[in-house]
């Protein structure tokens, strides 16, 4: 393993992917209806307060990048739709829409929407930035379940 450090762009991506699955996750929890836009202006908004504040919850990853946050929160939300038709139909028994954490989906829908709408990314890179931020929040099963369900869904929605 590099020790390397990872340079300022690539942590601030990785941070607006922090903030989007955060997003996401709320809106999956409180069924809000809101704009892309809003959802933005409120994380970024509460990133900064919790970081004047020195509490750094929200704010100990690197600032957001701006212009991919926004990209990831209006991607997911306008695709919802096709994401959540994906997810349910690459689960099985044991893993059910139902039965998934709002979180796990979250993080689940963004790596979808890079994947299948975004090209700019390799898979194994994709697949490493939600594995590495599902092991932020989850035990080592949920990460193994999002790992293997990434790949798989790389496989086949790379193909098509």
């Amino acid at each position: 393993m590099s020790d390397k450090p990872v340079p300022l762009s690539l942590r601030r991506k990785s941070s607006a992917r922090v903030a989007a699955v955060q997003c996401i996750y709320r809106l999956k929890i409180t069924d809000e209806a809101t704009l892309p836009e809003k959802l933005l202006e409120e994380y970024l908004a509460q990133w900064q307060d919790d970081k004047s504040s020195g509490s750094r919850v929200i704010s100990r990853d690197a600032e957001p990048d701006t212009a991919y946050l926004r990209k990831l929160l209006t991607g997911v939300m306008e695709h919802k739709e096709e994401i959540d038709a994906i997810i349910k139909s690459s689960l099985n028994d044991k893993w059910t829409v139902e039965r998934m954490s709002p979180l796990l989906l979250a993080i689940i829908a963004c790596a979808v929407y890079e994947t299948n709408y975004s090209h700019s990314l390799k898979p194994p890179v994709i697949i490493d930035e939600y594995v590495t931020l599902t092991s932020r929040f989850f035990e080592v099963q949920e990460v193994g379940f999002v790992n293997g369900l990434l790949d798989t869904l790389m496989r086949k929605l790379r193909k098509a």
